[in-house]
């Protein structure tokens, strides 16, 4: 080995020995500001949430706001008619009943 690598195996000894400068941080504090940053997180989390929700809602809303249109009352059905033929093999003419059967509604009072 040569001269300067006995200097810097001499200086880095040296330097491991000796207590270094005081830290700027404790374990203490990092946790604090770990759960500061954790709460500050959830908290953003559910506030965008809930702004996407109230914007999907609103959107929707706005989206279908249109006039109702009243409901009309349903119109009675036709008249309805049956016919039925009555077919004899030795019959010389075919008679034919016709039925008519009319709906009405019936009125409530």
């Amino acid at each position: 080995m040569d001269r300067e690598d006995e200097e810097l195996r001499s200086l880095f000894t040296t330097v491991g020995a000796q207590e270094g400068p005081p830290l700027g941080f404790s374990a203490d504090g990092i946790a604090r500001r770990g759960k500061r940053i954790r709460l500050i997180r959830r908290t953003a989390a559910a506030a965008g949430t809930l702004v996407a929700v109230a914007v999907v809602t609103v959107t929707v809303a706005i989206a279908t706001n249109r006039p109702v249109q009243p409901v009309e009352p349903a119109t009675p059905p036709p008249p309805v008619v049956t016919t039925t033929e009555d077919t004899t093999p030795n019959a010389t003419e075919t008679p034919t009943t016709t039925v008519t059967t009319t709906i009405t509604p019936e009125t409530t009072g």
